[in-house]
């Protein structure tokens, strides 16, 4: 009896470690500042991103997570134009102007391209065909290789508090993208909500 629990135990353990060995999403470190005890309550968000619609996707998936826990969240692209630069001078103007009390960055501050070769096998078959007064078979085969890249991304997600124009927050963590980087996004920002949770940054 005793045996079947330290086995059951030990199953639990490898099957949490497999998922976590599996997971797209490594986090790497996280910090807080220790005079910071405030909770946000009016944020913009900023995804710094190559493409407008990464933009746009990253700061809304990240507004709506922080907007069902009672905060203000607004996404930049909705109060900045889309001519004006993300600088610090523009965003600072812009965050005096319309009240808000902190702000959260995110970047992507580098990336790695993998290329994985994947060793398929044989793929076998075969037929019978009649034919001289009797049925005669052969057989097919053929071996098949596959090649896929594998991108990893560093992102570093940073809260900076307005009234200290300091950093108060940061997470950085590595993302693995083998598929879309839509998808790639919606599995990042609930880790992303996850730590500033575990911090107490937001309840």
């Amino acid at each position: 009896m005793k045996s079947t629990k330290l086995f059951r135990l030990f199953l639990c353990l490898l099957l949490v470690t497999v998922a976590a060995a599996c997971s797209p999403i490594k986090k790497l470190e996280v910090w807080k500042e220790e005079t910071y005890s405030t909770q946000p309550k009016k944020m913009l968000l900023i995804a710094i991103a190559k493409q407008d619609s990464t933009r746009r996707q990253a700061e809304n998936v990240l507004a709506n997570q922080l907007v069902k826990r009672g905060l203000e969240a607004i996404p930049s692209y909705k109060v900045l134009l889309e001519e004006e630069k993300l600088n610090r001078q523009v965003v600072e103007k812009k965050v005096r102007e319309l009240g808000f009390d902190s702000v959260l960055v995110a970047r992507s501050i580098s990336q790695k391209e993998i290329t994985n070769h994947q060793y398929g096998g044989v793929i076998l078959g075969g037929e019978a065909v009649y034919s001289n007064g009797g049925w005669h078979g052969y057989a097919y085969g053929y071996s098949f290789n596959r090649q896929y890249d594998t991108d990893y991304f560093i992102i570093s997600t940073k809260l900076y508090d307005v009234d200290s124009e300091m950093p108060a927050w940061s997470y950085l963590a590595q993302i693995k993208v083998e598929g879309s980087r839509e998808r790639a996004i919606n599995q990042l920002i609930p880790t992303i909500v996850e730590q500033l949770e575990d911090s107490q940054i937001i309840q």
